[in-house]
């Protein structure tokens, strides 16, 4: 329901010719979940497994629910490629009993990477052309990992590049980011309202709006 409202509110911008990008936090209660998932892992508790079925679940219903056959297929394919690899990763700090800080982020990313892929298709299919735009490979930190310190430099650079060649609406994951290396960072608590004030800052956007579904 939140997804279809956002649809909706975004039809009417469209309407009136404005330009806009879109930033995605994970669903609502996914990072708690994902800690949980990663924390008894290194726990040596199996139960892990059965908040990975529920994350991997929700998502697929998600799609199915929002979603026609083509783009479902799709997408779910993607999704469950994607979950898998989450699956691995905690299988592993299951082995070794430890979940750092830099893993932390990795498990985390699998959140906004989650939802913003499902609502890229569904404003495609709603007839707002979209692209999902992982913000990993635009802004770039230091390895502090946990809350990452961004190169405001260097992200406004990437920023602008990347748009200047995106013809489609950017529908980003917020609170995720990268180290000049490639790994994974997020931007602390409430990173993605602080994603959406990167684009903006990069792109002189004339306003940001920041939504809640409460």
């Amino acid at each position: 329901e939140r997804i279809k409202q956002i649809i909706a509110i975004l039809k009417t911008y469209q309407e009136r010719g404005e330009k806009f990008t879109v930033v995605c936090s994970a669903f609502g209660g996914v990072t708690d979940s994902l800690i949980a998932m990663a924390t008894k892992a290194a726990n040596a508790d199996e139960s892990y497994l059965e908040l990975v079925e529920a994350f991997s679940q929700r998502h697929i219903q998600a799609a199915k629910d929002l979603l026609k056959t083509d783009t479902e297929k799709v997408v779910l394919k993607g999704l469950k490629e994607n979950h898998k690899t989450l699956k691995d990763i905690l299988h592993g700090i299951f082995l070794v009993r430890e979940a750092s800080l830099r893993t932390m982020d990795y498990v985390l990313s699998f959140g906004e990477r989650s939802s913003a892929f499902i609502i890229a298709h569904a404003l495609t299919q709603a007839g707002i052309t979209s692209s999902y735009l992982d913000a990993r490979t635009i802004i770039k930190t230091n390895k502090n990992f946990g809350s990452a310190k961004v190169d405001l430099e260097l992200t406004y650079e990437n920023i602008k590049a990347h748009y200047k060649q995106a013809k489609a609406v950017q529908i980003v994951t917020g609170f995720i980011a990268s180290d000049k290396g490639g790994l994974t960072t997020t931007l602390g608590r409430g990173g993605s309202d602080y994603t959406a004030a990167l684009l903006a800052a990069g792109l002189e956007a004339e306003a940001i709006e920041i939504w809640t579904d409460v």
